[in-house]
């Protein structure tokens, strides 16, 4: 009976002081940054590669070569960077205008820009390194921005789940995200993709929505349009996001507020989030105009979507790249989800979240090629583990409420699950798990040899 006091006086405690979930965040960046020194890849300049360059180039052609049309000194420095190959990845030459087009939207280089301005001064400043955009500080640069980004995403989403949650339960939530999934990845040993800066987007639009129904602003509402703009300046199929705020519901004196009461109690706040929105996107438009001739473009070319044969089942649970099978503690915050629907007070924000994610999930994975390339994991996902966060805080409660024992159980299992994706994540690194082939054979050949 003492332990037990004392653990129920502990997580009481816990549950008081919101400085713990900053612990939880802090710890996130420190160890990214361990993370950062221990692979040495800004070191070797192979930071900026592959996928990651491409979204990249932006910022370096616009603000330093002044070519951002042509782009022609791109291949100069890849060959410097990248002897082996890939140089010019993911450029193409638009045949009526004969200008280069960069197959990604701009989003991603939008929120390296802070931190390439540093680089870039740092460069021009100490005369160390070539201010080229490519060298040393810059590939830093391009790595810190994905940890400090998600980091960000964590504080914010952090304070939306405050609002429901204890703060032991936030802790919980902040904890299995932030080191039990693929998240940690991209934010450090893949920083420069698109995914980290999206989970911060779908955080923001969480709080963000949730502020708007309780005290509906205009402010409020183009900071709402700004993320979504963004988000779909990022990577545009995540603009689903905006299912978020159109299915939410809030309760308000005279009954439930949502989007289609707002839209006619306040109408000028869905025309200012539209508006907002849209300016967002206004400097993509204007690229595409200056490259192609046409404001509206197809950069992917030949890939696209077949709706008619997408690969759920694959997505979510295929050794070559299933959700759950390599993020595992995904599917806590799908029974968290599952528990919320059967709350009456939890449903209204369980249904927009199930809604997304069975829609998102339909679309990504009907994607031609539904793997998504070299990568760790389920990545197209990531960005919706955001939304994952107070379904997990909510079955921990609900574990926490049932008995304190069923509660540890749960921490014990998130432990198992961070020590398997850190794990995995490493094996990855050193080749064992294939970045695009792997097999039901090839991946338990690996963990039983290794683990």
């Amino acid at each position: 009976m003492m332990i037990m006091d004392r653990f129920r006086q502990a997580g009481a405690w816990l549950a008081k002081r919101s400085v713990a979930s900053s612990i939880v965040i802090l710890f996130f960046g420190f160890s990214a940054v361990q993370e950062f020194q221990r692979h040495g890849r800004w070191q070797t300049n192979n930071v900026l590669e592959w996928d990651i360059e491409a979204y990249y180039h932006y910022l370096p052609a616009a603000i330093i070569h002044g070519d951002i049309r042509d782009l022609s000194y791109v291949y100069h420095v890849d060959s410097l960077l990248h002897p082996e190959g890939h140089i010019g990845f993911e450029l193409h030459v638009h045949p009526l205008t004969d200008h280069h087009v960069i197959k990604y939207t701009m989003g991603t280089a939008v929120f390296e820009l802070p931190l390439f301005l540093v680089a870039h001064s740092y460069a021009l400043l100490s005369g160390s390194y070539p201010a080229d955009g490519y060298s040393c500080p810059y590939q830093i640069a391009v790595a810190l921005s994905s940890a400090l980004f998600a980091m960000l995403g964590f504080w914010i989403l952090g304070r939306f789940i405050r609002r429901r949650a204890t703060e032991r339960d936030t802790c919980v939530a902040l904890i299995a995200i932030g080191f039990g999934t693929n998240l940690f990845f991209y934010s450090t040993f893949n920083a420069g993709m698109s995914h980290a800066y999206l989970f911060f987007l779908f955080a923001a639009v969480l709080l963000l929505t949730d502020n708007l129904f309780r005290d509906p602003r205009r402010s409020t509402a183009c900071w709402l349009g700004l993320t979504i703009g963004l988000t779909v300046l990022v990577r545009p199929v995540d603009g689903l996001v905006v299912l978020i705020p159109l299915l939410w519901s809030a309760r308000s004196a005279p009954g439930t507020l949502n989007a289609l009461s707002i839209a006619r109690r306040r109408p000028s706040l869905i025309i200012t989030t539209l508006f907002v929105t849209a300016l967002t996107m206004l400097p993509q438009l204007a690229y595409w105009f200056q490259t192609t001739g046409n404001a509206l473009y197809y950069s992917y070319l030949e890939e696209g979507f077949d709706f008619t044969s997408p690969h759920i089942i694959d997505g979510l649970f295929s050794y070559r790249k299933g959700w759950f099978v390599y993020t595992p503690l995904a599917g806590a915050g799908v029974i968290g989800l599952l528990l919320m629907l059967f709350d009456r007070d939890q449903r209204r924000m369980a249904i927009p979240v199930v809604i997304f994610l069975a829609v998102f999930c339909f679309v990504v994975f009907s994607w031609t090629n539904w793997w998504y390339g070299g990568s760790f994991g389920c990545r197209p996902l990531v960005s919706a583990l955001a939304l994952l966060g107070l379904p997990i805080a909510h079955l921990s409660r609900s574990l926490f409420e049932r008995h304190w024992t069923l509660w540890l159980a749960f921490v014990l299992v998130i432990a198992g699950g961070i020590k398997l994706n850190m794990y995995q994540q490493n094996q990855y690194r050193r080749g064992k798990i294939h970045w695009d082939s792997m097999t039901k054979e090839a991946y338990w050949k690996v963990l039983n040899e290794d683990y």
